[in-house]
């Protein structure tokens, strides 16, 4: 079975951890913002993945349904004894048919237009997750090194402690200057991905819409013809006035008598 990242749990679960102060508080507040809607982002693009397949599996089983009945309905006997009545069945039979060319299309077309798409876009938000977790580590590895750090700085100032407490400034120095790269490029680029969740999506919509113009065109195309070809299939009745007609003839069997001898 092929991987599917959108068969899995969301990437983005993890809030990113505060600063305390090692980051200022419009930064913390920044990227808290984009994370929350970056969750949001992530949680429609899995439902949206997921109502297109559902569709694809409708659009199939439909059609699967329409060779079923079209089947049935070539192949009884009640169509074998009215030539024109067969002839419908036989037409209708070969419309199913050809459906199912729009139908392998319209599938093809889905999974390019939006399933690709979002699967494309699903990795991105693990990409996202695992710069958040690296965030977090520099963030935990600077933070240990401040408390090293100024725990050295209070104690008596001995030759041996004044270089620890260097030497502990200087590591301090060093991981808070990876944590600052490391968040500021978060909160620089989380907004930017953000932002540009229109313009990723909007082809994808534009080309599913046409996919599904061109099926609804052609299966109509497809019907308008056979109503065409059948003289009497073209006087179609309205639904009420069908409902009438059966009816009446419920009605006129009910009332017969039948005796058995």
């Amino acid at each position: 079975m092929a991987w599917n990242p959108l068969g899995k749990k969301p990437f983005l679960t993890a809030r990113p951890a505060l600063s305390h102060g090692l980051a200022n508080y419009l930064e913390d507040r920044e990227l808290e913002l984009s994370f929350v809607n970056l969750q949001e982002y992530e949680d429609h693009a899995k439902k949206l993945y997921k109502e297109v397949k559902r569709y694809e599996e409708c659009v199939v089983q439909m059609h699967k349904l329409e060779q079923k009945m079209s089947s049935e309905m070539s192949n009884s006997p009640l169509c074998h004894d009215d030539e024109e009545l067969k002839k419908i069945a036989e037409d209708y039979q070969s419309v199913a048919y050809q459906m199912g060319h729009c139908t392998d299309d319209l599938v093809q077309l889905s999974q390019k237009t939006v399933v690709e798409p979002m699967k494309k876009l699903t990795t991105e938000f693990e990409a996202i997750a695992a710069d958040i977790k690296k965030r977090d580590l520099a963030l935990a590895d600077a933070q240990k090194c401040q408390a090293k750090y100024e725990k050295l700085a209070k104690a008596e100032k001995t030759g041996a402690n004044v270089v620890k407490a260097e030497a502990a400034k200087k590591a301090f120095q060093s991981s808070k200057d990876e944590f600052d790269h490391q968040n500021r490029l978060l909160v620089m680029e989380l907004p930017q991905f953000y932002e540009k969740r229109v313009d990723y999506f909007q082809p994808c919509l534009q080309a599913l819409i046409r996919s599904q113009v061109d099926y609804y065109g052609e299966t109509t195309r497809l019907f308008t013809h056979l109503v065409s070809a059948n003289p009497s299939a073209a006087s179609i009745k309205s639904d009420e006035k069908c409902h009438e007609e059966v009816d009446a003839l419920l009605g006129e069997i009910r009332s017969l008598s039948i005796v058995r001898t």
